[in-house]
Order: structure tokens, then C-alpha cells, then sequence
């Protein structure tokens, strides 16, 4: 029961220090390229360009160890989870970041003096929790389009209305949006003004940005561009369409909220037993560990906890 605790204990540390590490390195990524771009003095120019010519021995350090991954082709959905969750990281960078997690992990589980086998779950752990982490950021970060889209279609109707073109609507939704659709359409803006196809920026758009809304908006403007009509009013049928769904999808959160809390108690509940009834009375529950008849029934308790988990979330999931 020792090495249980002390696992936990290691993974919460793990997961500490990877969550503050990431935090810092995307924080001060995000700070230098603010200071880039709204530099207010040539002196400031200066320190930053200084900066950049004299990067910290970290910083040194990853790139090196990402350059060795330069030429690896590595998978579309580790491409696509970047792409869709904004990040400034590459390919080869962020796979350098998730060795050098894992490595780090293993060599503090190392240094405490832990056996073989938890240095080896706790380096697994260290390998994995980068993609989660940015995985997380993703999802929180498009779960924020279908609010703005509401605003975005509001704002370009009335632009629209006032006597502006489709183009300077979606450039005053760049410079009005916080992220994630802003900078988006900002984009856009800047591919259409160098050239390129309406068509194909809008699909690019909504492959860095996969939502159901945000297509079928696409979509109905692309019409509307080829076959002609009121595009105000349009966007104004939109906005009152995707308000509706918006609406729907609350309520129904609202009221699957029991179940979705249920499948974690009946999942956790067991697991959070076993945990007291091992740390009260070891000699009580050894024998489940120890007796072939115990495996039978941990190895079935935990399938059973599974096929549940999983029928009651398919339950609970209602497509709109």
C-alpha cells in the first residue's frame, strides 16, 4: 500500500511541475510576441532584438533537442491538435517537449530512490500529459466559437447594414473578437487581400476551426456569394438559428448533468473504496490481490465499472 501512495504522491508532483512548466514557457511565448508586435519605442526594439540574438540556455537546449526531430514526419492528428489548439509550437518541438517531460519525470522519480517499474509508469505519464494539456487547451478553446459565432453574425449584419462591405465586416470582427474567431477572421482578411480564394481561406477556416455552426455558416455564405440575395438578413437568419441551438444545447447540458455526474461517482466509487478499505485494514483486503479467486473478481468489478461508464455516457450524449 506504500508504493500506491507513494505513485500517487509522484504523479501529483509530476503533473504540478509539468502544468507550471508548460504555463511559463506559453506565457512567456505569448509575452515576446506581444512586445513584437506592439513595440511603442526603438529602445524596447532594441532589448528585444538583443533578446532574440541571446535566447537562455533552456531555450538553447529545446531547440537543439527538437532540431534532432527536424525531419521525422510525424502524424496529421499531432499536426491538426497544435493547428486547432493555436499553438506556436511545432511538430518536432512539441514531441521535444514531451521527451524532455518524460525524461525529467523519470529522473526525479529516479533520484528518489523509486524501483523500476514506477520510474517507468511515472516516465509514461510524463510522455502523455504534454498531449492531454494540449488537448484540454484545444477543447476549451473551441468551445468558445458557438458563443462568439452568435456576436460575429450580429456584428457583421448590422456593419453590413451601415453601408460596409463583407470584407470590412470581417476585418472589424478581427479587430473586435477576442480569440478564438477574431484573430480567425483577421486571417482571413489577410489571405483574401493577398489573393487567395474566397473559397478556399473559408474551408481553411473551418479546418482550424472544426464546429457544425461555424460550417454551415461558411457554407451559407459561399452560396450566397455564388447565387446573390441580402446577405445582411441572411446572417441574420443565422444568428437567430445558432442562438436556438445554443439555447437547446444548454438545456440539454442542464439536464444531463445528473448523468454525467453519475458515471463519474459510479466509476470513481469503487476505486475510492478500495483505496480506504487498503489504507484501514491491509490484512483485510490482501486477499483479493492474493487469491486467484480475488483477481476473478477485481478483473470483473473493473470490466463491469468500464461497459458502464461507457453506456451511461453514450445515454446521456443527445446529438442536436
Amino acid at each position: 500500500m506504500k508504493i500506491v501512495i507513494e505513485l500517487l504522491i509522484l504523479f501529483s508532483v509530476v503533473s504540478v511541475l509539468s502544468f507550471f512548466f508548460l504555463s511559463g514557457y506559453s506565457h512567456k511565448r505569448r509575452m515576446n510576441n506581444r512586445i513584437k508586435e506592439f513595440l511603442p519605442s526603438p529602445h524596447l526594439e532594441e532589448a528585444a532584438n538583443e533578446q532574440e540574438e541571446r535566447p537562455s540556455f533552456f531555450k538553447r537546449f529545446f531547440l537543439s533537442v527538437a532540431t534532432i526531430f527536424k525531419n521525422v514526419q510525424f502524424s496529421e492528428s499531432t499536426e491538426k491538435i497544435l493547428l486547432e489548439a493555436r499553438s506556436n509550437l511545432k511538430p518536432e518541438e512539441f514531441f521535444a517537449l514531451r521527451i524532455l517531460a518524460a525524461a525529467g519525470s523519470g529522473i526525479i522519480t529516479a533520484l528518489i530512490g523509486q524501483p523500476w517499474y514506477i520510474i517507468t509508469i511515472v516516465i509514461i505519464i510524463g510522455f502523455i500529459l504534454p498531449k492531454n494539456f494540449m488537448k484540454r487547451k484545444r477543447r476549451i478553446r473551441l468551445a468558445r466559437v458557438n458563443d462568439q459565432l452568435i456576436e460575429v453574425l450580429g456584428t457583421m449584419a448590422n456593419s453590413m447594414r451601415a453601408g460596409f462591405s463583407f470584407m470590412q465586416a470581417m476585418q472589424l470582427v478581427g479587430k473586435e473578437i477576442p480569440d478564438p474567431l477574431g484573430p480567425e477572421f483577421e486571417r482571413v482578411v489577410r489571405q483574401a487581400g493577398l489573393g487567395v480564394s474566397v473559397d478556399d481561406v473559408f474551408e481553411e477556416l473551418v479546418e482550424r476551426l472544426p464546429n457544425k455552426e461555424l460550417d454551415v455558416v461558411v457554407q451559407a455564405i459561399l452560396a450566397q456569394r455564388k447565387s446573390g440575395g441580402n446577405l445582411a438578413e441572411l446572417l441574420e437568419t443565422m444568428e437567430e438559428t445558432i442562438r436556438g441551438r445554443v439555447r437547446i444545447l444548454g438545456e440539454l447540458k442542464t439536464l444531463t448533468a445528473q448523468g454525467r455526474m453519475s458515471t463519474w461517482i459510479i466509476t470513481l466509487l469503487p476505486v475510492a473504496l478500495a483505496l480506504y478499505l487498503a489504507l484501514v485494514d491491509w490484512e483485510y483486503f490482501s486477499p483479493m490481490f492474493q487469491h486467484p479467486l480475488g483477481w476473478m473478481m477485481i478483473f470483473v468489478g473493473v470490466t463491469s465499472n468500464i461497459i458502464g461508464w461507457v453506456l451511461i455516457r453514450k445515454i446521456i450524449r443527445i446529438e442536436v
